[in-house]
């Protein structure tokens, strides 16, 4: 594990401080030691993270001739299964580092490689053969990397943001903020991949990798989503094939040099994880457990889970200071992105890495088995597909007041009957996260006019797909890899701890997605052939509970601990914010007199982060 850079054929003042400096932007992704290379026209670096092969995992690592050379971060769960394999085709290894098996299955396979990588991950390999450089990222893209062509030529890419501008800066290129990304983020919160906030700067979507030779960038996709042919499998079969294949998905993401642990909440799929990874380390294991204050609290649940399994569990108590854990958050997340959890994400992580390198979790298990109440929802749509329009409209009206309660029935319904009034795209964000729509920011947008975010949103559903595996898809490629993924790779690398995730196997979601509706929402239960395969062997109280989201009080928070620094921002005249959203409507907002039908508190909170990160980006400039 740890964070990448390079520049191929750009003419850089001082190449060697450039590449220093961005490496430095992320020593917390790799404190364990640095790498650089450069041949030819190609620089590279890496910081480390030491978790396999301690001794002898420096990079960049080569082939037998040194044909090939590879920076990677990562893990590659399949490693020592793919590395007997090349022993036995030949090859020969100078270490027993996982990174070393890219360069010799690239040497065989080329880009059809990653079809036998199982793991998360981006690597770079420089092909000295025929001058080429060739960077691919995992299914999903639980390991980020960031790209940009500078208009002098040649490639630069790394990690993170923060790491790409130095490499930027001795180009002598100067970025500007994407007025769409800004746009697009008042909608969602996150701005979505492959753009950032910066024009000209992209993120490579997971399952996609990309070559770049000759002064040409070639990019492809190698991996999609796939939900058919549906499986013959009956219900109980498919219970047995989710155990089977969670266990395999689990052990492999055991495998490490350094201390290891799962982070265990009160909900089904982290106790999945941990159930897994019991039946392997036994009493062993180490579990680690947030306990909060108030509502939100689900330690009791977890600290029962785990004296049921037997395995050894710690509280790691927190309560973080909202203002301080905003402003961190604004400085390590290189972009606007509201997701509060990101606040605690990052306080865990930092308690987690007083006890251990490795965190397993339970991430994925909702996009994967069908976990949120909008599937629910896209399910009965399909029943009430045949209700009038005007009626559904009118439906939608008399239900709006409810749906400020978001997490009651009553505000589930609410947000329900308006989605069934409107088209793909805007049903998306509304049963989603339900901030800003296309009319609220069509009357206060101050910018030139932008592309409506619910088209691109559109253009993202696959028209191919029946209802609940279009939505599924669609919150892989947004929901889970422009928030969910990127919140827990930057919390968790920021404290130098890497994040596993089993039910983001690609094996495992392969076989989930190709499940009939029936198994994956089952009388109103959602996830319910996930439940039903641990009914039995994790406790009644964590298969038959709802849904939590990992969440703050985030209204009260905005009502009284970030309070000052919303008026004392938001607020005022000369609010950078109001470049982009009239004064009008910020005032409104804030007083709560506009858009409270809506996600209120996640709207303004969303706003808050924006105004702090302008701020931010303006001393920069």
């Amino acid at each position: 594990m740890c964070g990448i850079v390079g520049a191929i054929n750009v003419l850089l003042s001082q190449p060697e401080h450039a590449l220093q400096q961005s490496l430095t932007t992320m020593i917390h992704r790799g404190p364990d030691g640095q790498g650089i290379y450069q041949r030819e026209n190609v620089w590279m670096g890496m910081r480390r993270l030491a978790i396999i092969d301690l001794v002898h995992g420096e990079q960049p690592i080569y082939n037998e001739d040194h044909t090939l050379a590879v920076v990677f971060n990562g893990e590659i769960y399949n490693y020592r299964e793919l590395m007997a394999e090349l022993k036995l085709r030949g090859h020969h290894f100078a270490t027993e580092s996982d990174t070393e098996v890219l360069v010799h299955l690239y040497e065989e396979r080329g880009p059809a490689m990653l079809n036998e990588l199982r793991g998360m991950f981006v690597f770079a390999i420089h092909d000295l053969r025929d001058g080429s450089v060739f960077i691919a990222r995992d299914r999903f893209g639980k390991k980020p990397l960031y790209y940009t062509s500078p208009a002098s030529g040649g490639l630069l890419f790394a990690s993170e943001i923060k790491a790409l501008r130095p490499l930027a800066d001795a180009s002598r290129e100067r970025w500007r903020i994407n007025d769409q990304a800004i746009y697009d983020y008042l909608s969602l919160g996150v701005v979505p991949q492959p753009s950032t906030v910066y024009l000209g700067v992209y993120a490579l979507l997971g399952g996609h990798w990309l070559r770049y030779k000759d002064e040409q960038l070639h990019i492809e996709r190698y991996w999609q989503p796939e939900f058919a042919p549906k499986t013959s499998l009956s219900y109980e079969e498919a219970q047995e094939r989710t155990r089977q294949l969670m266990g395999e998905a689990t052990r492999l993401r055991l495998r490490s040099d350094v201390p290891l642990g799962v982070f265990l909440s009160g909900g089904v799929d982290s106790s999945v994880v941990a159930y897994e990874a019991a039946q392997q380390l036994g009493e062993s294991l180490q579990t680690f457990t947030v306990a909060t204050e108030g509502d939100h609290d689900e330690s009791p649940v977890a600290v029962r889970t785990a004296r049921a399994l037997g395995i050894r569990n710690h509280i790691l108590r927190i309560n973080p200071s909202p203002l301080e854990g905003l402003q961190t958050l604004v400085r390590q997340y290189d972009q606007p992105y509201s997701d509060s959890s990101a606040i605690p994400s990052l306080e865990i992580s930092r308690l987690a890495r007083q006890h251990v390198t490795v965190v397993l979790n339970g991430d994925g298990g909702d996009e994967i088995f069908a976990g949120y109440r909008r599937y629910l929802a896209v399910q009965r749509s399909a029943m009430f597909g045949i209700v009038p329009q005007p009626l559904a409209r009118t439906t939608a009206r008399l239900l709006e007041p409810l749906a400020k309660q978001r997490r009651s029935p009553l505000g589930f319904a609410a947000r329900f009957a308006r989605g069934l009034t409107l088209s793909s795209g805007e049903r998306y964000l509304a049963w989603t996260c339900d901030m800003m729509n296309e009319a609220d920011k069509r009357s206060a947008w101050q910018g030139p006019p932008m592309l409506p975010t619910e088209e691109r949103v559109a253009n993202l559903l696959r028209d191919d797909l029946p209802g609940l595996d279009r939505q599924l898809d669609g919150d892989v490629k947004i929901n889970l890899q422009s928030d969910l993924l990127v919140k827990m790779d930057m919390a968790t690398m920021a404290a130098s701890v890497e994040g596993r995730s089993p039910f983001l196997d690609h094996q495992v979601a392969d076989f989930a997605w190709t499940l009939p509706d029936h198994y994956r929402l089952r009388k109103g239960i959602a996830k319910a052939v996930l439940r039903d395969a641990y009914r039995g062997k994790l406790t009644d109280e964590v298969v038959t509970a709802p849904k939590r989201g990992f969440e703050i009080p985030l209204e009260s928070w905005l009502k009284n601990e970030l309070k000052e620094v919303l008026m004392d921002t938001l607020s005022q005249p000369n609010a950078l914010i109001r470049s982009y959203i009239d004064a009008a409507m910020i005032d409104g907002v804030l007083a709560q007199k506009m858009l409270t039908d809506r996600n209120w508190a996640y709207i303004v909170y969303s706003w808050l982060v924006l105004e702090l990160w302008l701020q931010e980006e303006q001393t920069r400039a």
